[in-house]
């Protein structure tokens, strides 16, 4: 009996019944399946392009592209569009994204922060404004709300003509003039500058974050981050010559001169993306403050901190390690939204492809770039938050 037990104890599984080999089977079939579906639609692309005597390549992008862009620098450098390529005009399209971008992540962040906590508001008129603020925000298409500060709000204003300034500011239907540092002619092209500014901040407060972490000592981490990135504008800035100068914009003849001047597009374009993104963020905020133990807040009273020292010492600090995560998802929807600017005549990334495209005949390889593009900053923005995540996130001993 013994014999017969141990010889079927040592029989070998069928392959059929070995759940391993069954899973290295199925990856197998898996993997052929895509190869094989990526090859059917790289034949079709291939087949479908010879009918019309087109070859995939990007040759064009060496080409003059033709075609103006109402609006951008790539970089501080002019363009010109009788002698720049299309290579030159992307990136035009490119630095026009991220200008959106950026600067939506920064104003979305504080509008939805501010509305969050205005969520849980003890005042019955402010908590229900800012839950009526974030319902009827976050259950309108966006493309709907764009096209309504566009067209409903931004271009039924005044004409510049007409309009007198405040504080040096003049706001039309031709768009936002300010007073602002900008880029003298011929001057270093400054823009390198405040990359390296921003990137010097973020590394000199990632590092003392880590060292508090380390340590548990009280490091103003925030303070050295924005010292690191002052400190290297200005440094950067009598360096190269001090190639900025400030600028009040003064009413012309046909228009505005001076300052900085941003078109109804852009203004439009950044103001419904910062709203619309705000009230998602409200909510991550309010979750993410209510996820605190309510012993924080008691424990806060019992030392006598008011509610907005409580907030900013000890109980948003902790909410932003639940908070992070969902934040770049934001992030990258905002990005990802910018695209529809091309409804709204703004020239993000995607409509300068667009018409790259239109005018080269290459629509196929422009909109690969589209997609390489955003896949980019997508990675970038993801890679940057879970840095970020990884640099904050709760360590035990």
């Amino acid at each position: 009996m013994s014999e017969i037990t141990i010889a079927s104890e040592q029989a070998p599984v069928p392959f059929y019944r070995d759940i391993k080999k069954l899973a290295i089977i199925a990856q197998i079939v898996f993997l052929i399946l895509v190869v094989s579906a990526i090859l059917i639609l790289v034949n079709n692309v291939n087949v479908g392009l010879k009918k019309q005597d087109l070859s995939f390549g990007f040759d064009f992008l060496q080409q003059t592209a033709g075609f103006q862009v109402a609006e951008g620098t790539a970089f501080g450098v002019p363009y010109d569009s009788s002698t720049d390529n299309f290579i030159k005009v992307i990136f035009v399209g490119l630095y026009n994204t991220l200008r959106i971008a950026l600067l939506g992540m920064a104003l979305a962040t504080l509008l939805g922060v501010t509305i969050g906590i205005a969520r849980l508001s003890s005042n019955w008129l402010v908590s229900r404004l800012a839950l009526v603020y974030v319902e009827i925000l976050r259950n309108t298409p966006l493309l709907v709300q764009l096209v309504v500060w566009y067209f409903i709000v931004i271009l039924q204003l005044p004409p510049i003509k007409e309009v007198q300034p405040v504080a040096g500011v003049f706001l039309s239907n031709s768009g936002l003039a300010m007073p602002w540092m900008v880029q003298k002619p011929d001057a270093f092209n400054f823009f390198p500058i405040i990359v390296l500014a921003a990137i010097i901040g973020i590394a000199t407060y990632a590092f003392f974050v880590q060292q508090r972490n380390k340590s548990g000592k009280a490091i103003l981490a925030g303070q050295f981050g924005l010292l690191a990135w002052l400190g290297t504008l200005v440094l950067g800035y009598f360096v190269f010559g001090q190639p900025l100068e400030y600028q009040v914009p003064v009413k012309g003849n046909f228009g505005v001169n001076g300052g900085l001047t941003i078109s109804p597009e852009f203004t439009a374009l950044l103001v419904g993306l910062v709203i619309y993104t705000s009230a998602f963020i409200a909510e991550i905020t309010r979750a993410g403050i209510q996820a605190v133990n309510k012993g924080q807040w008691e424990a806060a009273r019992a030392l006598g901190l008011g509610y907005g020292e409580t907030l900013q010492l000890i109980v948003l600090p902790q909410a932003l390690r639940v908070m992070i995560p969902p934040l770049g998802n934001q992030y990258l929807n905002l990005t990802k939204n910018s695209s529809l600017a091309v409804a709204i005549g703004y020239s993000d990334v995607l409509n300068v492809l667009n018409t790259s495209g239109n005018q080269s005949g290459q629509n196929l390889q422009t909109m690969v770039i589209a997609g390489g593009m955003y896949l980019m900053l997508s990675l970038i923005i993801a890679t940057t938050v879970n840095t970020f995540n990884r640099a904050t996130k709760l360590r035990t001993r």
